[in-house]
């Protein structure tokens, strides 16, 4: 399945970018065109559990989501339920003097309506991080 590492800087200080990009109570009113609705399930230390429904990739997805965080330093997502189960995803984030870059590295599985994508998965994937993280990039500056 598609491996994908995609980088970013965003003009804004490395813990306001952190706390924006992991405020998963207000993801949907934040990018409510990518963040359908989020709501938390558990949280147990570093570890938040949550149910999500997101548009990604073109697709409307339903997931179950273990977010395992060290702040302002590295956001792991494990994807325990839906179309791309089994995926892990790694957001790290660096202070540079232009801002902070977002490098996100993914190991998708993609099974139901994402499997569809095929051969086109890998850039489907990467186009959606890009996405997400330009539209993160306006809300930031």
């Amino acid at each position: 399945m598609p491996k994908v590492k995609v980088e970013k800087i965003i003009k804004a200080k490395k813990d306001k970018v952190f706390s924006t990009m992991t405020d998963f109570e207000n993801l949907p009113s934040i990018l409510p065109q990518i963040f359908k609705s989020v709501k938390i399930i558990s949280r147990e230390g570093n570890s938040i559990v949550t149910e999500e429904f997101v548009k990604m990739a073109g697709r409307d997805i339903a997931q179950k989501v273990k977010h395992v965080i060290q702040p302002t330093e590295k956001h792991e997502v494990f994807i325990l339920e839906g179309d791309a189960k089994g995926s892990h995803i790694v957001e790290s984030y660096e202070e540079t003097s232009e801002g902070t870059k977002i490098i996100v590295e993914g190991d998708f599985k993609l099974v139901g309506a994402l499997n569809l994508l095929g051969f086109l998965a890998k850039g489907k994937i990467e186009q959606s991080i890009n996405e997400v993280m330009d539209e993160f990039a306006k809300i930031l500056i």
